[in-house]
Order: structure tokens, then sequence, then C-alpha cells
């Protein structure tokens, strides 16, 4: 249980843009291009592998899932289906975009790259992994924050017919069934320019998906093991917001202090953010729960990646219990608030 670190997305593009229209290198042009190809091509249709006898039971299992998490998506929840993940494609690594998000030292504000088709993005993808631990060192250098994460999914937003990709299927089916709504709802509505609007109302719609899908299957004990998930998660959603709230106050630095003793400050409520998620995992009573937040590197660009996808999730819940729960006035609603 990481709570992002491995769920994040990415708008794939973002990538696509920057080498169609000359705004980056032509080392990043090519390798965008050639990315896109090998993540696009040899794409074999789902209900062909299901009935190949050479494919392995527990895929094939898998794959019939998705066909009906579509359905029911494009059915019960109103998402935009078209032909989204109908093809498998398997991939021999762990990511499918390796993505770097930035933050000065002393701020909570993402640094943004413009992107002509889907405005500010607050991340920057790579197909290759050396290459965005470069780009990635090449930030830290110049002295910010960096953060590189993996997606194991991504949206074109419906520009093209997305693959279902083997990263999808590594963990529980309620987790496959809370990408894919997630992906799918970008594909259905994206606001452009606003990275933590998108993630967060992509989180809580696909929740509410998946507790309604469990719900229509009778699948009562695993909703409520899911429901107990989403309870953690608001849970560690509370201490991060409240870590970000002292940096915050922190960074403004009303008394002018030197960044010595600021940097110092700074790591202190780093380091009790990491103590209060260890006494989470021992309230959970779960020894690997949050392991990359307690054990691993945490700075702003981390920090507020992660906020990205949770931090307004409280708002869009609290609409969708004024929508009456019903998947086609949310959308609306939604719709609507940027359109009055």
């Amino acid at each position: 249980m990481q709570f992002i670190s491995k769920l994040s997305s990415f708008s794939l593009l973002a990538v696509l843009a920057l080498g169609f229209t000359g705004c980056s290198t032509a080392k990043y042009y090519s390798h965008a291009a050639v990315g896109h190809l090998q993540l696009t091509a040899g794409q074999a249709p789902i209900h062909e592998l299901i009935q190949d006898q050479k494919v392995e039971r527990e895929l094939k299992r898998q794959l019939q899932l998705v066909i009906e998490l579509r359905e029911f998506a494009e059915t019960k929840l109103n998402l935009e289906v078209g032909r989204a993940y109908s093809k498998y494609k398997h991939l021999d690594r762990s990511a499918a975009v390796w993505v770097v998000y930035a933050a000065p030292a002393f701020s909570l504000e993402l640094k943004s790259w413009n992107y002509p088709i889907i405005g500010k993005y607050q991340s920057k993808g790579f197909f290759k992994k050396a290459m965005a631990m470069d780009y990635a060192g090449g930030l830290k250098d110049k002295g910010f924050d960096v953060y590189l994460g993996e997606a194991t999914a991504y949206s074109t937003l419906g520009w093209f017919n997305d693959p279902l990709l083997s990263t999808f299927l590594e963990d529980s089916d309620e987790q496959l069934a809370e990408v894919l709504f997630h992906e799918l709802t970008h594909r259905t509505y994206y606001l452009k320019g606003d990275t933590m609007f998108n993630e967060s109302f992509a989180t809580a719609f696909a929740r509410q998906g998946v507790k309604l899908w469990l719900k229509e299957k009778g699948e009562f004990e695993k909703l409520t093991k899911y429901q107990d998930t989403i309870k953690r998660e608001d849970e560690f959603r509370g201490v991060l917001q409240q870590t970000k709230s002292k940096l915050e106050i922190i960074y403004k630095n009303a008394d002018d202090t030197p960044e010595d003793i600021l940097q110092k400050r700074k790591q202190q409520f780093i380091q009790t953010f990491k103590t209060n998620c260890l006494n989470l995992r021992k309230k959970w009573n779960s020894k690997k729960a949050l392991k990359g937040w307690i054990e691993g590197e945490v700075n702003n660009a981390k920090l507020e990646a992660s906020s990205a996808y949770l931090s307004k999730v409280p708002y869009f819940t609290k609409l969708w219990m004024q929508s009456g729960e019903d998947p086609k006035k949310y959308l609306e609603l939604i719709r609507n608030l940027n359109n009055p």
C-alpha cells in the first residue's frame, strides 16, 4: 500500500505534443516518437487473446474482467469508452512512462511545462528510464526538489485508442477497475491546464465507480475491504495535508531566516511526516504499508505530486453526494462547474 507511487497516470498527449510541435530537442522528439510506437505496436485484440489456447488462464481471466469493466464504465458510469483498452500489449518493464516532477527547494508549487493541446501540465514524461533519470538529475543540479515516479497507466484524452498494458494487471481486480475508471474519466472530461482538478476528480470518480461495480456484483466482502483501503488513503491524505500546511508556513519565511536554518526546519518536518506514516502503519497493522514514504526520499516534489491525486477528493466526493450518486448527473455537474 503505497498510495500514488505506482498508481499515477500520465497524459501521453503531453509527450506527443512536445515532439509534434517542435517545442523540444530532436533527441526528445525521436525518443517520444519511438516510445509511442513501442507502446502501440504489436497490440492484440482482447477478444482474440481470450480464445487463444496459448494464453495463460489468469491473463484470460483478467482480460475478460476488462471487457466487463469497459461495459460497466460505458453503460453505468456514462464514461466515454469507445475502443480504448480493447487491445492488449505486454511490456517487459514496470512502467508505461517515467514521470518527472520538480519543485523549488522552499516551495510546494510544482514546476509546470506548457503543452499546446493540454495546456499546463506539472510533470514531464519519458519512455526511457535512463532519460528520465538524466533529466531529473539536471533539475536537481539547478536546485530543484525532484521526484521520479512510475506511471503504470496513461491517457491520450480520447485522441487515440489507448491500449491495455500489462502494467495495469499487476495488482488486485479492484485496483485494475480503479485504474481503468480513472483513465476513462480523463478521456470523458479533462479541464485544460489544471492538473490537480483532473487527477483528484478522476481519483474520486474512479473510487465511486469501483464501489458501484462491486455492489452490482454482490461482492460485499470485497466492497468492505475496498472501503477500508479508501479510509486508509483518506487518513494518509490528512497526514500529507498537515505536513504541507506546516511546510508552507516555513517557506513563507516571515522572519527572513537564513536558508541553512530553513533547510534544517524543512527536514525536521519531513522526518515528523515519516514518523506519522510509521504510526499509520502500526495502526493499520500492515508491515509494508507506506514503505516508499517511510524508507524513501521525501521532498516538496513528491509531496505535491501525490497531493494532486488526493487533495481535492473530498470536494469531488461531496459533489458526488449532491448528485444523488448518479453518474450521469455527476458528470453534468462537473462540466457545469467550468461552463456556467
